[in-house]
Order: structure tokens, then sequence, then C-alpha cells
């Protein structure tokens, strides 16, 4: 797989912008196949001007590895110093709408994964898109209850160290409780000897990708 720096510069309300890289799978090239496509969203240390520092951590570092069967695209903006994901919401929903018209994503199959400040920024992204993506994948993190309803057509696979002391373990059982109420199809793992960091442990397991492949829109 080959990661490639981009820039997306996409006019709102006003102008957005936002640096990315993208990777591709094995067979992208050779092939008129339609892709799912996983973007992925960083945690607070990651944040800045210089995307290249994404180049050899989370789900990019897995995808150099090529230990495991990705056959996904891949795309992992930048959220940029002294922003949030909640605030760059639509250059992300512009970045994906974007990536559906100038590669081969299959829009059935549009997944997000995000880990701490990501993974309140897939919760996020999630409820004010709920026609969009197909499966999200919260890290270590906590939602927005008062709308867990929108997710209750979103297959959820969620995340959380037990003794994690930077976002507590309820934060993400009281939103997983929240999307249960409403018939929601959500799953949740709890790792019970980790704290925060579970970023490496949970995206090393194939079955994470496995799972996502099943879930269509």
């Amino acid at each position: 797989m080959t990661i490639q720096p981009r820039s997306l510069s996409v006019e709102i309300t006003k102008n957005v912008q936002i640096d990315y890289l993208i990777s591709h799978p094995e067979g992208y090239e050779d092939s008129t196949h339609e892709w799912g496509l996983i973007i992925f969203l960083h945690g607070m240390d990651k944040r800045g001007e210089d995307v290249s520092q994404l180049s050899s951590y989370g789900l990019l570092e897995i995808v150099n590895e090529g230990k495991l069967s990705l056959p996904f695209i891949v795309a992992v903006p930048q959220c940029p110093s002294e922003s949030y994901w909640n605030m760059e919401r639509d250059a992300v929903t512009a970045l994906v709408d974007e990536l559906i018209t100038i590669h081969r994503v299959d829009p059935r199959r549009i997944y997000l994964i995000g880990y701490s400040l990501g993974g309140y920024g897939v919760w996020d992204l999630a409820i004010h898109n709920p026609r969009t993506f197909a499966a999200i994948v919260p890290l270590s993190s906590g939602g927005q209850i008062s709308k867990a309803e929108q997710l209750k057509n979103t297959a959820i696979w969620a995340f959380h160290g037990a003794n994690d002391e930077i976002v507590p373990l309820e934060q993400m059982t009281n939103m997983v409780t929240a999307v249960e109420q409403h018939q929601g199809n959500v799953n949740l793992t709890i790792y019970p000897d980790l704290g925060h960091d579970i970023l490496r442990t949970t995206l090393s397991n194939q079955e994470l990708y496995t799972w996502l492949l099943e879930q269509k829109k």
C-alpha cells in the first residue's frame, strides 16, 4: 500500500481546508472494484499543521506493517492545532464527499474509527450524518447522550479501557446504554487491564476489520 499526502480545500459557508493522508489497498490499481472507505480520526496529541506525522500512527501504522488483511481505502485527516473534531465537522464531511467522487469508494461501506479526541469526533460525525456511515468504531471516548437516537441505524463497536484515567469508562457506557435504549446495533468491548491507550491493541485485531466488511448501509 502507498500512503499519499493530500490537501482538500472546499468552500461551504466559509473556506474549509483539511490536510489528509490516503492509502489504497493492494489490488486497487488493477481492478474496477469499489472498496470500503475507513476515515480514521486521531487523538489530541496529533493535532497540527504537519500531516506527515500521521504516516506511521494509528491505523496507518497497522497498514504499513502489512500483517493484517485491510481491503479498504484509508483516509486520515489532520485536525488543526487548537481545534477539535466537532469544529472540523464540515471539513471531514466534505472530505468524504470528495473521496467518493474521485476514488472507487462503495458509498454503502463508509466507516469511521477514532481514538480519544477522535473517538468523540466519531460519535459527533455519525450523529450529524446518520445516513452516511455504515459503522463506527469509537475508542476511549464518550458521546452526546441526548442525540443517541440518531445512531439507531448505524452499527457500532466501541472500545474502552476499564482503568482509563483520562476518559472515565462511565462516559462510554452511558453513551452505549443510550443507543441501546433506541434499539441500536451496538457492541462494547472493555479491556479490564488497560487504561486510556488502547489504540494499538484495538487496531491490531483482525476481527474488527472482518466485522466492518459485514456492515453496509
